[in-house]
């Protein structure tokens, strides 16, 4: 009787750094004072999944590993994270993301594979820096106005009674009469900045001309606030049909939905653009008699 032994299932490298990756990330969540900013979660899931899943060979095939020292330094630095975001009870948020996932590539990989990981890791950065120069950028009167004309117009289209003055639209719906301003905030500046840089700076670790990228620069920031005029447009819908309770929901998580599609289909189609497409060969062996 022969004994029928079953293959044992181990992880290679790389995944076992994705999994330490989640790991990382998601441990807030069970920290007592602590807990998880989910919107930020779910936007930087999402990219970094789509980064990794453009680059996962270049990932896979990476050779470089960690010095003793770089895994001590990187581990003391997620847990210091943890320990402030445990001393002060303050959510673990983007920033916190950032360098976890810094920290990770640095046990596994070193310091010098951030001339791959530059990319992802800076994910963090882009968002917030978008966010805080909407912040400091006016947000004009002017674009408010516009919106809210835009958004009465739209509606009025699908039947429904809407008036427009400066940024407020007066609306006539199934749950009464309800005022909708767009604010500041609905602008969308704070989003096109950060989703707008967020979509054009995978590009930027490509060596191509700028002849080449810049329209797809153009094209990143102007999908995104178009993408920023159909979640306005979706949310006045839900707030119709649906009631303000619904409405409210979907202004506060449409927008990421919709950004991090953009960013991904803005992602497909640039790598499409700029992937080289592979020559035709023709065999040129001379003919004799019409055959080769």
């Amino acid at each position: 009787m022969v004994a029928v032994t079953k293959p044992r299932l181990t992880l290679d490298y790389a995944n076992t750094f994705l999994i330490a990756v989640l790991a990382t990330i998601l441990f807030p969540g069970v920290l007592p004072r602590v807990g998880l900013d989910y919107p930020y979660l779910f936007i930087f899931l999402i990219t970094m999944a789509t980064w990794f899943t453009l680059k996962w060979n270049a990932v896979n095939s990476l050779i470089l590993r960690s010095t003793f020292v770089e895994r001590v330094l990187a581990f003391s630095v997620i847990l210091a994270d943890y320990a402030q975001n445990f001393f002060f009870g303050s959510r673990f948020g983007l920033l916190d993301m950032l360098v976890t996932f810094s920290a990770v590539v640095m046990i596994f990989f070193g310091l010098r594979s951030f001339k791959l990981f530059w990319v992802p890791a800076t994910y963090g950065v882009v968002l917030l820096l978008g966010y805080q120069l909407g912040n400091v950028i006016p947000n004009y009167i002017v674009l408010q106005d516009w919106l809210a004309n835009l958004m009465a117009s739209a509606v009025a289209f699908f039947g429904i009674q809407a008036t427009a003055l400066g940024h407020v639209v007066s609306m006539q719906t199934t749950s009464g009469p309800l005022l909708l301003d767009v604010q500041s905030d609905c602008t969308g500046i704070q989003g096109v900045l950060a989703f707008g840089m967020l979509s054009t700076m995978t590009l930027l670790d490509m060596k191509k001309s700028w002849v080449r990228l810049i329209p797809l620069f153009i094209i990143g920031f102007a999908g995104v606030f178009l993408i920023n005029i159909i979640r306005l447009f979706v949310v006045f819908l839900t707030f119709e049909f649906v009631g303000p309770a619904m409405g409210n929901i979907m202004h506060l998580f449409v927008g990421y939905i919709l950004f991090v599609v953009w960013v991904m289909v803005f992602w497909w189609m640039s790598f499409k653009y700029i992937s080289p497409v592979a020559p035709t060969t023709v065999d040129q062996t001379p003919m004799i008699d019409g055959k080769r």
